[in-house]
């Protein structure tokens, strides 16, 4: 069984009902890596943790409490390396769900905001 990092601080954990499809899409549509996929006996993937640009995210098997509208959470990612406007247009070109177009903030980052696959609010935010 391969080792399991988590990182230090806070770890949020986005509960799914399908941790394949979920990891799936973070990594094929919105480019994160996928650090582990955790399977039960019988095979089926009860966790799954992605990553970009060191933030990390958990998704968890739990159809019961899986968001349906996304629970007006948003969950920022800061980047630092990826040119943030070739990175949005890269989504758009997968098809990814923009909520809110590419911006200049008034404090100073320039962001956009997505809907996951899980209806899931993600904020992505560059410093000017």
């Amino acid at each position: 069984m391969e080792e399991q990092v988590f990182p230090k601080g806070i770890l949020p954990v986005l509960p799914v009902s399908d941790i394949k499809a979920t990891a799936d899409y973070y990594q094929q549509k919105l480019q994160f890596q996928e650090n582990f996929r955790q399977q039960t006996p019988d095979g089926t993937a009860i966790n799954a943790q992605v990553a970009l640009e060191g933030s990390t995210l958990m998704l968890n098997l739990n159809p019961d409490k899986a968001s349906l509208e996304g629970g007006g959470v948003y969950f920022w990612i800061r980047l630092y390396d990826l040119n943030i406007d070739d990175y949005y247009q890269s989504l758009q070109k997968a098809g990814v769900q923009i909520v809110e177009p590419i911006q200049d903030q008034f404090w100073g980052d320039r962001s956009f905001t997505i809907k996951d696959c899980n209806n899931y609010f993600l904020a992505f935010n560059q410093k000017i």
